[in-house]
């Protein structure tokens, strides 16, 4: 929309027709997809009545008659589609009658039966021969233009750059037959795919060549290839109509003044903050930057991106034994690897090996039983992993156990170190020390240590408060109560320890008499008041 018509080239009208069918919406999709289904397995259906010998002749008329109707009916959902997409590209909607659009598609169709085959023998009117029914499709859902005036119409865009219209065909039909191409592939070494995977024979994979060479199969890859490519083709038509109309009326540079226009408002914010003074805005000098980032930098805060201190304990016995039991635990994963890896390759051998049956008989029996028998490995593996993690879970042991003191000062410290009863020992200790801070710490670890063990959270030092928080709310939903008592909890340490607030003995006693409503509600049965 930003060159003219003359100006365009193709390749740039096959992007701006991509980016069109990127945007477009599942209901514009569906709506050319509503119309090409059903014609295309009518196609189908018919041939394989047609070349049936033992069909009669009602059943020909029927098998004939019905992708007539199908084909009109194809024609008015891709005029429905592109007008949906011209309506996107313009933002002006349109309206239509479906009686009147069905009667004009019914005599645009059989113009197009007549006239496509004829220019193809031509030539040289080919490609504004196709430019002008696309374009039929499009005019087809304007109710302002009566049939005569939709043909002047089309006919006259459509000469429009023959250069062009002669560019596009050639690579239309290249990327029509890379799309064939592909389906071709596909469909044929599926059912070899499928026998090698399940050892199933069917029909289809003994049938060799004469699977490729049968005709349906042909219509088949055509069918499913244009129900594919065609939503694009009629998308490039789109474009160059849209463009063919702007020469005219300009709608291209509306479009781009309204877009102008919406970003009015962001272009004045800008404006007024460069015309702000420079005595408004905050002045900082570089070295005071350089030195408060240094200063933040070297806070204790950061310490853990600092390198571990190396020691002289390379020579400990401890370390020794480590190092060992490393080196046979990689020998000994080098040794599974390595017989999986065999075992794979002898099962593939054998799926390559199983010849298809040379009579037409039964398929071959199912799946190999070794298939089977790495199925039943497979899923006994995942059971035992359930079943353990879950062990692990009701225990209620805590997964890691610190080695040394815990330091409730300590940036790194997570709820998964100690169980709930160590961090209300630990709270207790701090209240002994009138250090109500660290009691109030040591009391919501204590917490979120009880809701790991009961499974209401997961608990990881990667977590923050906040998700802890919607975690609770999605998995105790039944408990609206105990989710407004744990996001209070989660209140009060924040604002004591992140915001620097005073924590007094009344701050400890309210929130343990959060935490233990927290814990009768959670303990309860569902719907018993605590």
């Amino acid at each position: 929309m930003a060159e003219s018509l003359v100006h365009a080239r193709p390749l740039i009208l096959l992007d701006e027709a991509v980016r069109l069918l990127r945007q477009a919406s599942s209901a514009t999709w569906i709506c050319h997809l509503i119309g090409s289904l059903p014609f295309a397995f009518s196609v189908l259906a018919a041939w394989s009545v047609v070349t049936d010998p033992h069909a009669t002749v009602a059943v020909w008329a029927l098998a004939t008659f019905i992708p007539t109707l199908l084909f009109v009916w194809m024609n008015c959902w891709r005029a429905v589609y592109a007008n949906r997409l011209l309506q996107q590209v313009s933002g002006q909607p349109a309206h239509f009658r479906i009686i009147r659009l069905i009667a004009l598609q019914c005599g645009f169709g059989a113009l197009k039966l007549l006239a496509l085959p004829l220019a193809a023998l031509v030539t040289f009117s080919f490609a504004e021969t196709v430019a002008f029914f696309r374009y039929l499709s499009i005019l087809a859902t304007r109710p302002d233009l009566s049939p005569s005036q939709m043909i002047a119409r089309a006919r006259q865009l459509a000469g429009r750059d023959r250069a062009q219209a002669w560019a596009i065909l050639p690579i239309l039909l290249f990327l029509q037959l890379a799309v064939a191409l592909n389906l071709t592939i596909v469909l044929a070494v599926l059912p070899q795919i499928v026998r090698m995977l399940t050892g199933y024979e069917s029909a289809f994979s003994r049938s060799g060549m004469y699977f490729l060479s049968n005709p349906v199969f042909s219509l088949l890859v055509l069918a499913v290839s244009w129900i594919a490519f065609d939503p694009f083709v009629q998308a490039v038509y789109t474009m160059r109509y849209f463009r063919a109309e702007s020469m005219e009326t300009a709608e291209d540079l509306r479009i781009g003044l309204r877009r102008l226009r919406a970003s009015v408002p962001a272009a004045i914010l800008l404006m007024l903050l460069a015309a702000t003074p420079a005595s408004l805005r905050a002045a900082v000098s570089p070295d005071a930057l350089r030195q408060s980032v240094q200063r933040a930098a070297q806070a204790s805060e950061y310490d853990w991106r600092l390198p571990a201190p190396t020691t002289a304990a390379s020579d400990f016995w401890l370390v020794r034994v480590t190092d060992r039991l490393l080196s046979v635990s990689h020998r000994i994963g080098h040794e599974i690897g390595g017989a999986l890896d065999r075992f794979f390759r002898w099962l593939i051998d054998r799926l390559n090996n199983a010849m298809p049956s040379a009579t037409p008989g039964r398929p071959a029996a199912g799946i190999h039983g070794a298939v089977y028998l790495l199925i039943a490995l497979t899923l006994g593996g995942i059971a035992f992993i359930v079943w353990w993690k879950r062990r692990s879970q009701r225990s209620g042991q805590p997964a890691t156990v610190s080695p040394g003191p815990i330091r409730l000062d300590a940036v790194e410290l997570t709820a998964d170190l100690l169980p709930e009863e160590s961090w209300l020992a630990l709270a207790e200790q701090s209240l002994a020390e009138q250090n109500f801070r660290f009691a109030l710490r040591a009391l919501y670890l204590a917490s979120l240590a009880w809701l790991g063990r009961r499974q209401f959270l997961t608990l990881h030092s990667g977590k923050t408060n906040h998700e802890y928080e919607i975690e609770m709310a999605r998995r105790s939903r039944s408990y609206p109560e105990a989710r407004a008592l744990f996001t209070g909890n989660v209140a009060a340490f924040e604002r004591a320890w992140y915001g620097g607030h005073e924590v007094a003995a009344h701050d400890i006693a309210e929130f343990r008499e959060r935490m233990e409503g927290l814990k009768r509600l959670l303990s309860s049965p569902l719907g018993v008041a605590a």
